[in-house]
């Protein structure tokens, strides 16, 4: 049983040591996530990602299927030029063209030919028989048998192979058939079907318009024929055959001339004969080969609307678009990659250039970082719902043109934001940023980019020191003139200055105010959830109502007091210098609210005289006076109050040494005490980063120094604020701000003039009077005088 229960402690044991090495090696694998390099990159990549989604065409991963007389579920527009192809149009111009194609005709030139010699057989043999039986007629005395004509005729009919009258075989036979007669006919043949075709085909105004194609049957070459006067139909042959008669036979009886006419009428065959199956395979190949019938498709152009049935020429844009994204999702992908990109250099370089220019006194922070993003990405959002919205106007008011409509939207939202969440400086940034990216969105067009940019660019330079909700109003009636200004001057740009002017000057003026009032709505949620300090702020937190002031004018009067006081000398300076006062001020009452913890440490707060620390080693009363800072950004951050304050308050003593238990150190018995180095007395910093920071330091240290005058008299005040000046800046205390000297003359004289205000002289009162005041001066001269060097190490 003992060995079972050590098994199991054993298990147990190897269990909870691989669990936490588990848990090690995990907390290890995500500690990435903490490093600023990476933050940096991620919310670079993230929000370019997201930016090139908004504006890349939209993909398609499957094709919808439609169909006639279906609703249409949704607004559908094309995001690109396309071609549609209309398959009726198609199919109905193949007709036509397969109808337009001209009919080949095969040309037979032999057939004067067949029938030359058909007349030259028959004559010769009727000549031969002929003389044949008129010899033996002759010979016998015999006269003529008709039986025998009649076979005769027979012979001849069917050798020529046509029918004849008896007259006309009568009068070729009184003729002999002869070779003169044999000839005449030939030369009759011969002079009808020179340049001419003769067919049984009927010609129409449908053919005679358009021609036909005559084909040589023996050598194969083809020609366009378009004029018909040389193409007799074989019932309008009689005029030439007439003439050409005449022509061969004028000289001869009209018997004669009769009989040829009749005869040649009978032997003339077409010469010229319809092609069926070329000209049938010649129109198939017209319909198989011919071109598809198009029709393009504009970029935002609605396909179809919802609610709308979907008629045929609905389908066919939509299956074109929808095939034509199928097609084409690889070039879709290169657009939003190349969009992707084309947003992260521009993000680049712009942090690049601003990292190289920025003022030491903006603190850079990857959520400065990530609200720059965002507020990029809402300001491309808010253009994109501005299209829809100016196209559904447009719908709804066809009189109001949809391009005057996009002079409304928002464009400076994002810098107006900027400038008063972060600076204007940077307001500027996202200006340019946002205003190249608007060229992709509206198809490059320059018109837009520069009205952002000149609104962005005015806007955020009006918009800073908000000190009331007013503003956001006025800012937004001057960005409506300002829009206005740049409208007129745009529409100077592009040559037509009346084109829709009085709707877009409309437009822009009410676009100006609505991006103020947007401006405002959105202002606060940011400034709440990113922890931003705006003017308006400050003023709140400058309010001395707020329950930690009414806590510190009860239980640490005297640091009230002193905070009052440094909040006037640094207000004063920062006044004059050109820093940000109304920040000075406010860090100023807040500087000291760590002693809340422990106020009866502090020598201001000590009513009763007596001092805590005469109990206390000198390390120990350092460690205490030195956390009041620690303390103090401790309840600044559960009061919410920013990280600019909380950065001041934790940089407003610096590294400075408290030398007064420095000193107490040294003096003590103990070697242990003595031993301690200067290190442990100095506060943990950091130093005055910003100008603001800097300027309170100075404040609270001149405030201090000024309580141990006894007899303050302006040229002493000069003296020591001369002195204590100096001896910060000689401390290096002041290296990492960018106060200059000067600064510091300024900010010197600036205090002298106040203090000597506050300690300036007054009348004598009455003797009995001022023997009083001079009692009590007396009594505390001497405790004052001893608590000299403590007051300055613990206001300091």
């Amino acid at each position: 049983m003992g060995n079972d229960m050590n098994f199991i402690e054993t298990i147990k044991t190897m269990a909870t040591k691989n669990f936490r090495k588990l848990l090690e090696n995990t907390k290890l694998s995500f500690d990435f996530l903490r490093n600023s390099f990476f933050q940096k990159w991620s919310i670079a990549i993230v929000l370019c990602l997201i930016m090139a989604l908004i504006m890349a065409p939209e993909f398609y991963f499957t094709e919808p299927q439609f169909k006639i007389g279906m609703i249409a579920p949704k607004n559908i527009k094309a995001d690109h030029a396309f071609l549609v192809e209309d398959k009726q149009a198609t199919e109905q111009k193949k007709i036509e063209d397969s109808e337009n194609i001209k009919p080949v005709y095969d040309y037979n030139s032999q057939i004067a030919d067949n029938v030359i010699k058909k007349i030259t057989k028959s004559f010769i043999l009727a000549a031969e028989r002929y003389k044949y039986y008129h010899k033996e007629i002759t010979a016998k005395n015999k006269k003529t048998d008709t039986s025998r004509l009649q076979k005769e005729k027979n012979r001849l009919e069917s050798n020529l192979g046509i029918r004849l009258k008896p007259e006309e075989f009568h009068v070729l036979n009184r003729y002999k058939f002869s070779e003169e007669l044999q000839q005449k006919f030939s030369r009759l043949i011969i002079s009808f079907y020179e340049n001419k075709f003769v067919t049984k085909d009927v010609f129409g105004k449908a053919e005679r318009k358009k021609g036909i194609v005559i084909r040589n049957s023996r050598t194969q070459i083809a020609e366009d024929i378009n004029d018909f006067t040389l193409i007799f139909n074989v019932s309008e042959i009689d005029a030439p055959l007439l003439k050409t008669v005449n022509m061969i036979f004028g000289n001869e009886d009209n018997s004669l001339m009769e009989a040829a006419f009749s005869i040649t009428r009978k032997l003339i065959k077409p010469n010229l004969t319809f092609n069926k199956e070329v000209t049938k395979k010649k129109r198939l190949a017209v319909i198989e080969e011919g071109n598809q019938t198009f029709f393009q498709v504009q970029k935002n152009e609605m396909l179809v609307r919802e609610g709308e049935k979907i008629g045929y020429l609905e389908l066919a844009k939509l299956n074109a678009y929808f095939k034509d994204a199928q097609e084409n999702k690889l070039s879709r992908f290169t657009i939003m990659l190349g969009f992707f990109f084309t947003a992260m250099f521009l993000s680049i370089v712009l942090y690049l250039w601003r990292t190289r220019n920025w003022s030491k006194t903006v603190e850079r922070s990857n959520l400065d970082l990530f609200v720059f993003g965002l507020i990029a990405l809402m300001q491309i959002i808010l253009i994109e719902a501005g299209i829809f919205i100016s196209a559904a106007i447009n719908r709804s008011f066809p009189s109001i043109p949809t391009e005057s409509c996009y002079f409304a939207i928002p464009f400076a939202f994002g810098a107006m934001t900027t400038a008063i969440l972060i600076n204007r400086n940077v307001a500027m940034i996202i200006g340019v940023l946002t205003s190249f990216l608007i060229g992709f969105i509206f198809d490059e067009k320059i018109i837009f980019p520069l009205f952002s940019f000149l609104g962005s660019i005015a806007a955020s330079y009006q918009i800073v020191r908000i000190r009331q909700r007013s503003v956001f109003l006025k800012i937004g009636l001057f960005l409506g003139i300002i829009n206005m200004a740049a409208i007129i001057c745009l529409n100077l740009i592009t040559g037509n200055f009346f084109n829709d002017l009085l709707s877009r000057l409309v437009m822009g003026f009410l676009g100006g105010i609505f991006t103020g009032i947007l401006v405002a709505g959105i202002t606060p949620l940011l400034e709440s959830i990113f922890g931003f300090i705006t003017d308006i702020k400050l003023l709140e937190l400058a309010n001395l109502n707020q329950p930690i002031f009414q806590q510190m004018i009860i239980e640490a009067p005297g640091t009230y007091h002193h905070s009052i006081i440094v909040s006037s000398l640094a207000e004063s300076a920062a006044e004059a210098i050109g820093s940000n006062s109304l920040l000075v001020k406010v860090s100023a009452y807040y500087h000291d609210i760590g002693k809340l913890k422990k106020p009866q440490y502090f020598i201001e707060n000590q009513q009763d005289c007596e001092n805590r620390h005469d109990n206390l080693s000198p390390k120990m009363s350092s460690l205490i006076i030195i956390s009041h800072v620690k303390d103090g950004c401790e309840l600044a951050a559960h009061a919410k109050l920013g990280r600019q304050i909380i950065n001041i308050i934790r940089q407003h003593h610096g590294t400075s040494i408290v030398s007064y238990f420095y000193d107490k150190a040294k003096k003590d018995k103990d070697e242990s005490i003595r031993s301690l180095s200067e290190s442990d007395f100095r506060y943990p910093g950091p130093k005055p980063q910003t100008k603001e920071a800097g300027l309170i330091m100075l404040a609270d240290i001149i405030e201090a120094s000024s309580r141990t005058l006894s007899n303050p008299t302006p040229s002493r005040i000069r003296s020591l604020v001369k002195e204590r000046i100096q001896s910060v800046y000689m401390d290096g205390q002041l290296d990492e701000c960018e106060l200059t000297l000067s600064n510091l003359n300024i900010i010197a004289e600036t205090f002298i003039k106040i203090l000597t205000g506050i300690f300036h002289h007054r009348v004598d009162y009455p003797e009995t009077a001022q023997k009083e005041i001079n009692g009590k001066k007396d009594t505390h001269e001497n405790s004052n005088r001893k608590q000299t060097n403590q007051i300055q190490d613990s206001k300091a």
